[in-house]
Protein backbone atom coordinates (compact mmCIF):
# COMPACT_ATOMS: atom_id res chain seq x y z
CA UNK A 1 0.00 0.00 0.00
CA UNK A 2 1.42 3.40 -1.00
CA UNK A 3 1.73 6.33 1.39
CA UNK A 4 -0.90 8.22 -0.61
CA UNK A 5 -3.32 5.28 -0.33
CA UNK A 6 -2.75 5.16 3.44
CA UNK A 7 -3.47 8.90 3.68
CA UNK A 8 -6.66 8.64 1.61
CA UNK A 9 -7.93 5.69 3.65
CA UNK A 10 -7.30 7.70 6.81
CA UNK A 11 -9.30 10.56 5.32
CA UNK A 12 -12.59 8.65 5.63
CA UNK A 13 -12.40 8.90 9.40
CA UNK A 14 -9.89 11.71 9.96
CA UNK A 15 -11.09 14.50 7.65
CA UNK A 16 -11.39 17.78 9.55
CA UNK A 17 -12.30 20.03 6.64
CA UNK A 18 -13.08 19.63 2.94
CA UNK A 19 -13.54 22.69 0.70
CA UNK A 20 -15.70 20.92 -1.90
CA UNK A 21 -15.73 18.41 -4.78
CA UNK A 22 -12.25 17.94 -6.23
CA UNK A 23 -10.95 20.53 -3.75
CA UNK A 24 -8.43 20.48 -0.92
CA UNK A 25 -9.07 18.16 2.03
CA UNK A 26 -7.45 18.58 5.45
CA UNK A 27 -7.18 15.45 7.56
CA UNK A 28 -5.92 15.52 11.15
CA UNK A 29 -5.41 18.84 12.92
CA UNK A 30 -2.34 19.88 14.93
CA UNK A 31 -2.87 19.63 18.69
CA UNK A 32 -1.90 22.77 20.61
CA UNK A 33 -1.00 22.65 24.30
CA UNK A 34 -1.41 25.46 26.84
CA UNK A 35 1.84 26.98 28.06
CA UNK A 36 3.78 25.92 24.94
CA UNK A 37 4.55 27.39 21.53
CA UNK A 38 3.38 24.91 18.88
CA UNK A 39 5.42 25.26 15.70
CA UNK A 40 3.93 24.06 12.41
CA UNK A 41 6.10 23.14 9.42
CA UNK A 42 5.32 21.84 5.94
CA UNK A 43 5.44 22.75 2.28
CA UNK A 44 3.05 25.30 0.73
CA UNK A 45 -0.47 24.26 -0.26
CA UNK A 46 -0.71 21.49 2.29
CA UNK A 47 -3.21 22.93 4.78
CA UNK A 48 -1.22 24.84 7.39
CA UNK A 49 -3.20 28.07 7.03
CA UNK A 50 -6.48 26.14 6.87
CA UNK A 51 -5.53 24.42 10.13
CA UNK A 52 -4.90 27.63 12.05
CA UNK A 53 -8.07 29.17 10.62
CA UNK A 54 -9.92 26.18 12.12
CA UNK A 55 -8.06 26.57 15.41
CA UNK A 56 -8.83 30.30 15.46
CA UNK A 57 -12.56 29.68 15.07
CA UNK A 58 -12.78 31.66 11.81
CA UNK A 59 -13.44 28.37 9.97
CA UNK A 60 -15.74 25.62 11.26
CA UNK A 61 -14.72 21.94 10.87
CA UNK A 62 -17.09 20.24 8.41
CA UNK A 63 -15.60 16.73 8.85
CA UNK A 64 -15.55 16.38 5.05
CA UNK A 65 -19.26 17.10 4.62
CA UNK A 66 -19.05 20.32 2.65
CA UNK A 67 -22.60 19.85 1.32
CA UNK A 68 -24.10 18.96 4.72
CA UNK A 69 -21.98 20.59 7.47
CA UNK A 70 -22.37 18.98 10.91
CA UNK A 71 -23.54 20.78 14.05
CA UNK A 72 -21.12 21.44 16.90
CA UNK A 73 -22.45 18.54 18.96
CA UNK A 74 -21.32 16.12 16.26
CA UNK A 75 -18.01 17.94 15.88
CA UNK A 76 -17.34 17.68 19.64
CA UNK A 77 -18.12 13.97 19.47
CA UNK A 78 -15.67 13.63 16.52
CA UNK A 79 -12.85 15.02 18.70
CA UNK A 80 -13.94 13.28 21.92
CA UNK A 81 -10.76 11.20 22.26
CA UNK A 82 -8.46 14.14 21.48
CA UNK A 83 -7.22 17.16 23.42
CA UNK A 84 -8.97 19.15 20.69
CA UNK A 85 -12.33 18.26 22.25
CA UNK A 86 -11.72 20.54 25.24
CA UNK A 87 -10.04 23.13 23.01
CA UNK A 88 -13.02 23.48 20.64
CA UNK A 89 -15.52 23.26 23.51
CA UNK A 90 -13.90 26.25 25.22
CA UNK A 91 -13.50 28.09 21.91
CA UNK A 92 -17.11 27.75 20.77
CA UNK A 93 -18.57 28.44 24.21
CA UNK A 94 -16.70 31.78 24.21
CA UNK A 95 -14.42 30.77 27.05
CA UNK A 96 -11.37 31.47 24.88
CA UNK A 97 -10.52 34.52 22.80
CA UNK A 98 -8.25 34.18 19.78
CA UNK A 99 -6.11 36.62 17.80
CA UNK A 100 -4.70 35.74 14.40
CA UNK A 101 -1.78 37.31 12.49
CA UNK A 102 -2.37 36.59 8.79
CA UNK A 103 0.42 35.59 6.40
CA UNK A 104 -1.00 37.90 3.68
CA UNK A 105 1.34 40.70 4.72
CA UNK A 106 0.95 42.62 1.48
CA UNK A 107 -2.80 42.83 2.22
CA UNK A 108 -2.38 43.95 5.82
CA UNK A 109 -3.83 47.48 5.25
CA UNK A 110 -7.09 45.93 3.99
CA UNK A 111 -6.90 43.26 6.73
CA UNK A 112 -6.52 45.93 9.40
CA UNK A 113 -9.31 48.04 7.97
CA UNK A 114 -11.73 45.14 7.66
CA UNK A 115 -11.03 43.22 10.86
CA UNK A 116 -9.21 45.24 13.47
CA UNK A 117 -9.25 48.99 13.00
CA UNK A 118 -11.86 51.01 11.08
CA UNK A 119 -10.21 53.00 8.29
CA UNK A 120 -6.81 51.61 9.33
CA UNK A 121 -5.12 52.67 6.11
CA UNK A 122 -5.91 56.27 7.10
CA UNK A 123 -4.33 55.79 10.52
CA UNK A 124 -0.71 55.99 11.54
CA UNK A 125 1.09 53.14 13.27
CA UNK A 126 0.65 54.54 16.76
CA UNK A 127 -3.09 55.05 16.28
CA UNK A 128 -3.52 51.47 15.04
CA UNK A 129 -1.77 50.07 18.08
CA UNK A 130 -3.71 52.33 20.44
CA UNK A 131 -7.01 51.19 18.91
CA UNK A 132 -6.41 47.50 19.67
CA UNK A 133 -4.17 47.68 22.76
CA UNK A 134 -5.83 45.62 25.48
CA UNK A 135 -2.74 44.88 27.58
CA UNK A 136 -1.25 48.38 27.90
CA UNK A 137 1.75 47.04 25.94
CA UNK A 138 1.75 49.43 22.98
CA UNK A 139 5.00 51.25 23.82
CA UNK A 140 6.83 48.12 24.97
CA UNK A 141 6.00 46.13 21.84
CA UNK A 142 6.74 49.10 19.59
CA UNK A 143 10.19 49.29 21.18
CA UNK A 144 10.76 45.51 21.05
CA UNK A 145 9.83 45.37 17.35
CA UNK A 146 11.66 48.61 16.45
CA UNK A 147 8.47 50.40 15.42
CA UNK A 148 9.22 53.61 17.35
CA UNK A 149 10.73 55.39 14.28
CA UNK A 150 7.53 54.79 12.26
CA UNK A 151 4.90 55.42 14.95
CA UNK A 152 3.71 58.56 13.11
CA UNK A 153 3.88 56.99 9.64
CA UNK A 154 0.70 56.24 7.69
CA UNK A 155 -0.01 52.51 7.59
CA UNK A 156 -0.53 52.59 3.84
CA UNK A 157 3.05 53.80 3.31
CA UNK A 158 4.88 51.14 5.32
CA UNK A 159 7.40 48.71 3.83
CA UNK A 160 6.80 44.95 3.87
CA UNK A 161 8.97 44.50 6.96
CA UNK A 162 7.25 47.37 8.78
CA UNK A 163 3.83 45.90 7.92
CA UNK A 164 4.96 42.54 9.28
CA UNK A 165 6.14 43.99 12.58
CA UNK A 166 2.96 46.06 12.94
CA UNK A 167 0.82 42.96 12.35
CA UNK A 168 2.78 41.02 14.99
CA UNK A 169 2.45 43.91 17.46
CA UNK A 170 -1.30 44.27 16.80
CA UNK A 171 -1.82 40.59 17.55
CA UNK A 172 0.43 40.67 20.63
CA UNK A 173 -1.28 43.69 22.25
CA UNK A 174 -4.61 41.85 22.30
CA UNK A 175 -5.67 40.16 25.52
CA UNK A 176 -6.25 36.65 24.13
CA UNK A 177 -6.17 33.02 25.20
CA UNK A 178 -4.96 31.79 21.81
CA UNK A 179 -2.36 33.62 19.70
CA UNK A 180 -1.88 32.40 16.11
CA UNK A 181 0.91 33.66 13.85
CA UNK A 182 1.10 32.70 10.18
CA UNK A 183 4.62 33.22 8.75
CA UNK A 184 5.76 36.04 11.08
CA UNK A 185 9.32 36.15 9.67
CA UNK A 186 8.51 37.18 6.11
CA UNK A 187 10.26 40.43 5.05
CA UNK A 188 12.34 40.52 8.24
CA UNK A 189 16.11 40.30 8.57
CA UNK A 190 17.78 37.95 11.06
CA UNK A 191 17.89 40.52 13.86
CA UNK A 192 14.19 41.36 13.53
CA UNK A 193 13.26 37.68 13.19
CA UNK A 194 14.87 37.10 16.57
CA UNK A 195 13.02 40.06 18.06
CA UNK A 196 9.74 38.77 16.62
CA UNK A 197 10.45 35.31 18.06
CA UNK A 198 11.16 36.80 21.48
CA UNK A 199 7.92 38.81 21.38
CA UNK A 200 5.95 35.69 20.46
CA UNK A 201 7.53 33.64 23.25
CA UNK A 202 6.84 36.45 25.74
CA UNK A 203 3.11 35.78 25.30
CA UNK A 204 3.38 32.39 26.97
CA UNK A 205 1.57 31.73 30.23
CA UNK A 206 0.47 28.38 31.71
CA UNK A 207 -3.05 28.73 30.28
CA UNK A 208 -2.19 30.46 26.98
CA UNK A 209 -1.94 28.75 23.58
CA UNK A 210 0.57 30.05 21.02
CA UNK A 211 0.63 28.56 17.51
CA UNK A 212 3.12 29.55 14.80
CA UNK A 213 3.45 28.57 11.13
CA UNK A 214 6.94 29.38 9.87
CA UNK A 215 9.21 28.39 6.97
CA UNK A 216 12.48 29.63 8.50
CA UNK A 217 13.46 26.43 10.32
CA UNK A 218 16.11 28.14 12.44
CA UNK A 219 13.56 30.61 13.81
CA UNK A 220 10.91 27.89 14.20
CA UNK A 221 13.42 25.90 16.24
CA UNK A 222 14.28 28.97 18.33
CA UNK A 223 10.72 29.96 19.27
CA UNK A 224 8.92 26.59 19.51
CA UNK A 225 8.45 24.11 22.37
CA UNK A 226 7.01 21.37 20.14
CA UNK A 227 6.55 20.78 16.40
CA UNK A 228 3.77 19.38 14.19
CA UNK A 229 4.79 18.37 10.66
CA UNK A 230 2.34 18.61 7.77
CA UNK A 231 2.56 16.19 4.84
CA UNK A 232 0.41 15.13 1.89
CA UNK A 233 -0.10 16.42 -1.65
CA UNK A 234 -0.16 20.21 -2.23
CA UNK A 235 -3.55 21.40 -3.41
CA UNK A 236 -5.09 17.96 -2.84
CA UNK A 237 -4.84 16.85 0.78
CA UNK A 238 -2.73 17.32 3.88
CA UNK A 239 -2.47 16.00 7.40
CA UNK A 240 -0.69 16.88 10.63
CA UNK A 241 1.43 14.65 12.81
CA UNK A 242 1.10 14.55 16.57
CA UNK A 243 3.40 17.04 18.37
CA UNK A 244 7.08 16.07 18.63
CA UNK A 245 9.93 17.70 20.50
CA UNK A 246 11.45 20.57 18.51
CA UNK A 247 14.60 18.69 17.53
CA UNK A 248 12.75 15.49 16.62
CA UNK A 249 9.96 17.28 14.77
CA UNK A 250 12.21 19.34 12.52
CA UNK A 251 14.48 16.38 11.83
CA UNK A 252 11.41 14.26 10.93
CA UNK A 253 10.40 16.98 8.48
CA UNK A 254 13.88 17.07 6.93
CA UNK A 255 14.14 13.27 6.84
CA UNK A 256 10.72 12.92 5.21
CA UNK A 257 9.75 9.97 7.40
CA UNK A 258 7.23 9.94 10.27
CA UNK A 259 8.57 7.25 12.59
CA UNK A 260 5.39 6.94 14.70
CA UNK A 261 3.20 6.40 11.61
CA UNK A 262 5.74 4.54 9.46
CA UNK A 263 4.96 6.89 6.56
CA UNK A 264 7.56 8.30 4.17
CA UNK A 265 6.21 11.50 2.65
CA UNK A 266 9.34 12.44 0.67
CA UNK A 267 11.57 10.15 -1.37
CA UNK A 268 14.81 11.77 -0.21
CA UNK A 269 16.03 13.28 3.05
CA UNK A 270 16.95 16.97 3.06
CA UNK A 271 20.44 17.05 4.56
CA UNK A 272 22.52 20.18 4.90
CA UNK A 273 25.95 18.62 4.90
CA UNK A 274 28.21 20.79 2.78
CA UNK A 275 30.36 17.75 1.96
CA UNK A 276 27.45 16.51 -0.18
CA UNK A 277 28.58 18.99 -2.86
CA UNK A 278 31.75 18.51 -4.94
CA UNK A 279 34.85 19.58 -3.04
CA UNK A 280 37.82 21.09 -4.88
CA UNK A 281 41.37 20.11 -4.05
CA UNK A 282 43.91 22.73 -2.98
CA UNK A 283 45.72 22.23 -6.28
CA UNK A 284 42.51 22.83 -8.23
CA UNK A 285 41.69 25.97 -6.27
CA UNK A 286 45.14 27.38 -7.12
CA UNK A 287 44.19 27.31 -10.80
CA UNK A 288 41.04 29.42 -10.30
CA UNK A 289 41.02 33.01 -11.51
CA UNK A 290 41.09 35.66 -8.79
CA UNK A 291 38.98 38.78 -9.04
CA UNK A 292 39.11 42.03 -7.08
CA UNK A 293 36.80 44.94 -6.53
CA UNK A 294 38.02 48.28 -5.11
CA UNK A 295 36.82 50.27 -2.13
CA UNK A 296 33.60 51.93 -3.22
CA UNK A 297 31.00 54.27 -1.78
CA UNK A 298 27.43 55.00 -2.73
CA UNK A 299 25.72 58.02 -1.26
CA UNK A 300 22.03 58.84 -1.38
CA UNK A 301 20.19 61.72 0.27
CA UNK A 302 19.76 59.91 3.60
CA UNK A 303 21.98 56.84 3.27
CA UNK A 304 25.65 56.15 2.75
CA UNK A 305 27.33 52.81 2.03
CA UNK A 306 31.05 52.10 2.07
CA UNK A 307 32.25 48.85 0.49
CA UNK A 308 35.70 47.81 1.65
CA UNK A 309 37.82 46.35 -1.16
CA UNK A 310 37.78 42.60 -1.46
CA UNK A 311 38.76 39.53 -3.45
CA UNK A 312 36.91 36.44 -4.65
CA UNK A 313 37.75 33.45 -6.80
CA UNK A 314 35.92 31.21 -9.22
CA UNK A 315 33.68 28.46 -7.81
CA UNK A 316 33.15 30.45 -4.62
CA UNK A 317 29.92 31.65 -3.00
CA UNK A 318 30.14 34.83 -0.94
CA UNK A 319 27.10 35.35 1.30
CA UNK A 320 26.23 38.86 2.43
CA UNK A 321 24.98 39.09 6.04
CA UNK A 322 23.32 42.19 7.44
CA UNK A 323 20.13 43.83 8.56
CA UNK A 324 17.60 45.28 6.15
CA UNK A 325 18.65 48.73 4.96
CA UNK A 326 22.40 48.10 5.21
CA UNK A 327 23.03 48.17 1.45
CA UNK A 328 23.24 44.53 0.38
CA UNK A 329 21.11 45.07 -2.72
CA UNK A 330 23.04 48.27 -3.48
CA UNK A 331 26.34 46.37 -3.43
CA UNK A 332 24.95 43.60 -5.64
CA UNK A 333 23.72 46.14 -8.17
CA UNK A 334 27.13 47.87 -8.18
CA UNK A 335 28.84 44.51 -8.80
CA UNK A 336 26.41 43.93 -11.66
CA UNK A 337 27.12 47.43 -13.04
CA UNK A 338 23.44 48.27 -12.74
CA UNK A 339 24.35 51.08 -10.35
CA UNK A 340 27.40 53.33 -10.51
CA UNK A 341 29.53 53.87 -7.37
CA UNK A 342 30.35 57.42 -6.34
CA UNK A 343 33.14 58.86 -8.52
CA UNK A 344 36.59 59.24 -6.96
CA UNK A 345 38.62 62.37 -7.72
CA UNK A 346 36.49 63.18 -10.71
CA UNK A 347 36.64 59.75 -12.35
CA UNK A 348 34.44 56.64 -12.16
CA UNK A 349 35.51 53.75 -9.96
CA UNK A 350 36.74 50.89 -12.14
CA UNK A 351 35.32 47.56 -11.05
CA UNK A 352 35.62 44.13 -12.66
CA UNK A 353 34.34 43.57 -16.16
CA UNK A 354 32.92 40.10 -15.62
CA UNK A 355 29.68 39.28 -17.39
CA UNK A 356 27.02 39.08 -14.70
CA UNK A 357 23.59 37.54 -14.13
CA UNK A 358 21.43 39.24 -11.50
CA UNK A 359 18.33 38.04 -9.64
CA UNK A 360 16.65 40.96 -7.82
CA UNK A 361 14.73 40.57 -4.56
CA UNK A 362 11.74 42.48 -5.97
CA UNK A 363 10.11 39.96 -8.30
CA UNK A 364 6.76 41.52 -9.19
CA UNK A 365 6.33 41.49 -12.95
CA UNK A 366 3.69 42.57 -15.46
CA UNK A 367 5.35 40.61 -18.24
CA UNK A 368 2.69 38.87 -20.34
CA UNK A 369 4.98 36.19 -21.83
CA UNK A 370 5.06 32.55 -20.76
CA UNK A 371 7.76 31.04 -18.57
CA UNK A 372 9.03 28.97 -21.49
CA UNK A 373 9.29 32.03 -23.73
CA UNK A 374 11.22 33.95 -21.09
CA UNK A 375 13.57 31.01 -20.47
CA UNK A 376 14.18 30.71 -24.20
CA UNK A 377 14.99 34.44 -24.43
CA UNK A 378 17.28 34.63 -21.39
CA UNK A 379 19.08 31.27 -21.38
CA UNK A 380 19.60 30.98 -25.15
CA UNK A 381 18.23 27.48 -25.17
CA UNK A 382 20.14 26.22 -22.12
CA UNK A 383 16.82 25.46 -20.44
CA UNK A 384 16.45 22.41 -22.70
CA UNK A 385 19.92 21.05 -21.90
CA UNK A 386 19.50 17.69 -20.08
CA UNK A 387 22.00 18.61 -17.36
CA UNK A 388 20.33 21.98 -16.68
CA UNK A 389 16.91 20.33 -16.66
CA UNK A 390 18.13 17.69 -14.20
CA UNK A 391 20.04 20.01 -11.88
CA UNK A 392 17.97 23.23 -11.99
CA UNK A 393 14.63 22.99 -13.81
CA UNK A 394 13.58 19.69 -12.22
CA UNK A 395 14.37 20.43 -8.56
CA UNK A 396 12.84 23.94 -8.81
CA UNK A 397 9.66 22.46 -10.33
CA UNK A 398 9.83 24.77 -13.37
CA UNK A 399 8.52 22.23 -15.89
CA UNK A 400 4.97 22.46 -14.54
CA UNK A 401 5.02 26.26 -15.00
CA UNK A 402 6.23 26.41 -18.61
CA UNK A 403 2.87 27.36 -20.17
CA UNK A 404 1.95 29.93 -17.50
CA UNK A 405 2.48 33.66 -17.97
CA UNK A 406 4.82 35.36 -15.55
CA UNK A 407 2.14 37.89 -14.61
CA UNK A 408 -0.10 35.05 -13.36
CA UNK A 409 2.49 33.31 -11.16
CA UNK A 410 2.40 33.32 -7.36
CA UNK A 411 5.29 34.92 -5.48
CA UNK A 412 6.83 31.51 -4.73
CA UNK A 413 6.53 30.43 -8.37
CA UNK A 414 8.11 33.71 -9.50
CA UNK A 415 11.01 33.16 -7.11
CA UNK A 416 11.73 29.72 -8.57
CA UNK A 417 11.45 31.00 -12.17
CA UNK A 418 13.69 34.03 -11.55
CA UNK A 419 16.28 31.79 -9.92
CA UNK A 420 16.23 29.46 -12.95
CA UNK A 421 16.52 32.48 -15.26
CA UNK A 422 19.49 33.81 -13.28
CA UNK A 423 21.37 30.50 -13.29
CA UNK A 424 20.46 29.82 -16.92
CA UNK A 425 21.83 33.12 -18.23
CA UNK A 426 25.40 32.72 -19.53
CA UNK A 427 27.61 34.67 -17.11
CA UNK A 428 30.95 34.84 -15.30
CA UNK A 429 29.47 36.05 -12.00
CA UNK A 430 26.06 35.31 -10.45
CA UNK A 431 24.38 37.86 -8.17
CA UNK A 432 21.42 36.49 -6.22
CA UNK A 433 19.32 38.66 -3.90
CA UNK A 434 17.24 36.84 -1.25
CA UNK A 435 16.55 33.50 -2.99
CA UNK A 436 14.52 32.20 -0.01
CA UNK A 437 11.77 34.82 -0.33
CA UNK A 438 8.25 33.31 -0.61
CA UNK A 439 9.62 29.73 -0.69
CA UNK A 440 8.47 27.11 1.80
CA UNK A 441 10.88 25.31 4.13
CA UNK A 442 11.42 22.39 1.78
CA UNK A 443 11.94 24.46 -1.36
CA UNK A 444 14.41 26.75 0.43
CA UNK A 445 16.71 23.81 1.05
CA UNK A 446 16.19 22.53 -2.50
CA UNK A 447 17.01 26.00 -3.89
CA UNK A 448 20.16 26.22 -1.74
CA UNK A 449 21.31 22.82 -3.03
CA UNK A 450 20.57 23.86 -6.62
CA UNK A 451 22.65 27.04 -6.27
CA UNK A 452 25.54 25.28 -4.51
CA UNK A 453 25.72 22.45 -7.03
CA UNK A 454 25.44 24.78 -10.03
CA UNK A 455 28.23 27.10 -8.82
CA UNK A 456 30.53 24.16 -8.01
CA UNK A 457 29.95 22.46 -11.36
CA UNK A 458 30.22 25.60 -13.49
CA UNK A 459 33.16 26.88 -11.43
CA UNK A 460 31.77 30.39 -11.44
CA UNK A 461 31.64 32.76 -8.45
CA UNK A 462 28.41 34.00 -6.87
CA UNK A 463 27.37 36.69 -4.38
CA UNK A 464 24.20 35.92 -2.41
CA UNK A 465 22.25 38.17 -0.03
CA UNK A 466 20.18 36.00 2.31
CA UNK A 467 18.35 36.25 5.68
CA UNK A 468 17.41 32.58 6.10
CA UNK A 469 20.11 31.25 8.43
CA UNK A 470 20.01 27.70 7.08
CA UNK A 471 20.41 28.82 3.45
CA UNK A 472 23.10 31.36 4.34
CA UNK A 473 25.30 28.96 6.30
CA UNK A 474 24.85 26.13 3.78
CA UNK A 475 25.76 28.29 0.79
CA UNK A 476 28.63 30.34 2.23
CA UNK A 477 32.25 29.70 1.36
CA UNK A 478 33.02 33.20 2.58
CA UNK A 479 30.86 35.93 4.10
CA UNK A 480 30.63 39.71 3.95
CA UNK A 481 29.37 41.17 7.22
CA UNK A 482 27.58 44.53 7.17
CA UNK A 483 27.90 46.90 10.11
CA UNK A 484 26.61 50.36 10.93
CA UNK A 485 23.25 52.06 11.28
CA UNK A 486 20.67 50.66 8.81
CA UNK A 487 19.26 53.21 6.36
CA UNK A 488 21.80 55.79 7.59
CA UNK A 489 25.49 54.84 7.38
CA UNK A 490 26.82 51.31 6.77
CA UNK A 491 29.99 49.44 5.87
CA UNK A 492 30.35 46.21 3.91
CA UNK A 493 33.48 44.50 5.19
CA UNK A 494 35.86 42.46 3.05
CA UNK A 495 34.97 38.78 2.52
CA UNK A 496 36.00 36.63 5.50
CA UNK A 497 36.10 32.92 6.21
CA UNK A 498 32.77 31.38 7.21
CA UNK A 499 33.69 30.88 10.88
CA UNK A 500 35.36 34.29 11.34
CA UNK A 501 32.57 36.11 9.55
CA UNK A 502 29.79 34.25 11.36
CA UNK A 503 31.40 34.95 14.72
CA UNK A 504 31.43 38.68 13.90
CA UNK A 505 27.85 38.60 12.64
CA UNK A 506 26.56 36.66 15.65
CA UNK A 507 28.40 38.94 18.07
CA UNK A 508 26.45 41.88 16.61
CA UNK A 509 23.21 39.97 17.35
CA UNK A 510 24.35 38.66 20.76
CA UNK A 511 23.49 35.05 19.89
CA UNK A 512 25.36 31.77 19.58
CA UNK A 513 24.77 28.93 17.16
CA UNK A 514 25.63 25.23 16.90
CA UNK A 515 24.95 22.56 14.28
CA UNK A 516 22.55 19.68 14.72
CA UNK A 517 24.56 16.42 14.47
CA UNK A 518 21.83 14.62 12.50
CA UNK A 519 20.67 17.12 9.88
CA UNK A 520 23.66 19.54 10.10
CA UNK A 521 21.25 22.48 10.28
CA UNK A 522 22.27 25.47 12.43
CA UNK A 523 20.47 25.80 15.76
CA UNK A 524 20.38 29.09 17.67
CA UNK A 525 21.02 28.47 21.36
CA UNK A 526 18.48 29.70 23.89
CA UNK A 527 19.84 32.58 26.01
CA UNK A 528 21.21 31.29 29.29
CA UNK A 529 21.43 27.69 28.08
CA UNK A 530 24.52 25.57 28.69
CA UNK A 531 25.41 25.69 25.00
CA UNK A 532 24.99 29.47 24.86
CA UNK A 533 27.05 30.22 27.96
CA UNK A 534 29.75 27.71 27.03
CA UNK A 535 30.22 29.07 23.52
CA UNK A 536 30.22 32.68 24.72
CA UNK A 537 32.89 31.89 27.28
CA UNK A 538 35.19 30.48 24.58
CA UNK A 539 34.35 33.13 21.96
CA UNK A 540 33.18 30.40 19.55
CA UNK A 541 29.77 31.84 18.74
CA UNK A 542 29.42 29.75 15.57
CA UNK A 543 30.20 26.13 16.41
CA UNK A 544 30.78 23.93 13.36
CA UNK A 545 31.01 20.53 15.05
CA UNK A 546 28.57 18.94 17.48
Amino acid sequence: MSNQERTLIASDKDTSFHYGPDSFKLLRLPVPRPGEVLGIVGKNGIGKTTAIELLSGSLKPNLGRFDDPPEWKEIFNFFKESELHDYFNRLINHKMKTTFKTHHTICIPKFLEGKLVPKAVQCNVGQCLTEVDERDMKQQLAADLELIPVMNSDVGKLSGGEFQRLAIAMAAVKNADVYLFDEPCNYLDVKLRLKAAQVIRSLLQPNIYVIVVEHDLTMLDYLSDCICCFYGSPGSHGTATLPFSVKEGINIFLDGYVTTEKIRFRDESLTLKVADTPQESAEEIETYARHRYPTMTKTYENFSLKVVEGEFIDSQIIVMLGENGTGKSTFLRMLGRLLKPDPVEGSDVKIHRLKTSYKPHNLRSKIQVTVERMLHKVTRGLYTDPEFVSNVMGPLLIIELMDKKLVNLSDGELQRVFLALCLGKPADLYLIDEPSGFLDSEMRIVAAKVIKKFICQKKKPAFVAEHDFIMATYLADRVIVYQGKPSIDCVANSPQSLVTGMNLFLSNLDITCRRDPTSFRPRINKHGSTHHLGQKSTGSLYYMDD
